[in-house]
Order: C-alpha cells, then sequence, then structure tokens
C-alpha cells in the first residue's frame, strides 16, 4: 500500500463519524478513537461483516489512511463494539452490536462491490 502524504491524523479525526479511506479492504469507515480503527464492512468469500483496520498512525497493523471527513454516523462510539460469545465452551465468535445496522449503514456508502 502505498502512503498518501496528505491523510488525516488521528489527533484531528472526530470519534463516532464516517470517513473517506484509503485502506486494503473498503473506502469508508467509522473512527473508533478508543482502538485507534476504523469499523468498516468488509466482503471475504462471499460475507459481509463488521472488519476493524487500524489507523496509518497505530503501531500495530496499521492499514488505513482516512482522506475525508463525510459526516457524523447515526451511531455512537459506545456502541461499536463486539460481542464475544462462547458456543460449546470452544469457539469464541465476535459479533458488533448493531452489527445489521452498521452493514447497512457503511454499505450504502460502499456501493456494489464485487
Amino acid at each position: 500500500m502505498r502512503p498518501h502524504t496528505d491523510y488525516i491524523k488521528m489527533k484531528d479525526l472526530k470519534g463516532g463519524y464516517l470517513y473517506h479511506i484509503y485502506a486494503r479492504n473498503a473506502s469508508y469507515g467509522i473512527w473508533v478513537p478508543k482502538k485507534e480503527s476504523f469499523v468498516i464492512s468488509r466482503i471475504k468469500f462471499s460475507e459481509n461483516f463488521i472488519f476493524e483496520e487500524y489507523h496509518w498512525d497505530c503501531k500495530t497493523f496499521a492499514t488505513v489512511q482516512p482522506l475525508k471527513e463525510i459526516e457524523k454516523s447515526p451511531f455512537e462510539v459506545e456502541d461499536i463494539v463486539a460481542d464475544h460469545t462462547r458456543e460449546e465452551g470452544k469457539t469464541i465468535y465476535f459479533r458488533y452490536k448493531n452489527e445489521e445496522k452498521l452493514l447497512e449503514y457503511l454499505n450504502k456508502f460502499e456501493g456494489s462491490r464485487d
């Protein structure tokens, strides 16, 4: 991934806002400051799910460069959290609170993707 020189720094981002981003798996994401990440809609193996990618200036797994603020999302940052559930005492599943609504909102901006 080739970095942009004019991306928005973490200190200038607003929690819960939607940004146009340059990233591996999406073009739009909601900034979650506590995790230094963007919540995105990701498609892999024909499955559409919520995923997180981290700001370019983050210490680990830096993959996102925010380029433009779009709008305040309808979600509060505190509500963008993963719920962890166990099934049969072995497997841990990560589901986001309001996952369907988050996906619906993000997919409106992503448009149709292959």
